[in-house]
């Protein structure tokens, strides 16, 4: 075994092992709030993590993924795409300027971060044409 796939097996472990402990976590909050942990959605932020991560996270069952840069966000939703088969939703959720809408609609399903009218019609126009050029996201439907 080469030394980046012990790295590789070490890290999916650890993912697993925080995973496993954030969802205990929620489930215990859950239970305590009188509420079942299958309504809520858990996302994994990613912010300065690699793609590799965020793929080991799906493969662990693990689908929603927030960034909140998109810089950071529009090559990593790409190279996850490329790298799984397993469909997975990117949700945009940091501040979002109104001339990055056309990029963040090609990749994230939800964006959290709507702050004013023109961000919802710069975002809707761009949703609009990424659709028409089948540029829409690929994760589940909302």
């Amino acid at each position: 075994m080469s030394p980046t796939s012990s790295s590789d097996a070490d890290r999916r472990a650890e993912l697993a092992r925080n995973l496993g402990a954030v969802r205990a976590r929620v489930a215990a909050a859950c239970s305590a709030a009188g509420r079942d942990a299958a309504e809520l959605t858990l996302i994994a932020v990613t912010k300065t993590r690699p793609a590799a991560d965020a793929v080991a996270l799906a493969d662990l069952g693990l689908t929603d993924f927030g960034e909140n840069r998109d810089q950071e966000a529009a090559p990593k939703a790409a190279a996850v795409a490329e790298t799984t088969s397993i469909a997975v939703t990117w949700h945009f959720i940091g501040q979002l300027q109104t001339n990055k809408a056309s990029s963040v609609v090609r990749y994230a399903s939800v964006v959290h971060s709507v702050d004013r009218v023109r961000l919802v019609r710069a975002l809707g126009a761009a949703a609009r044409g990424a659709a028409a050029a089948g540029a829409a996201p690929r994760g589940r439907a909302r």
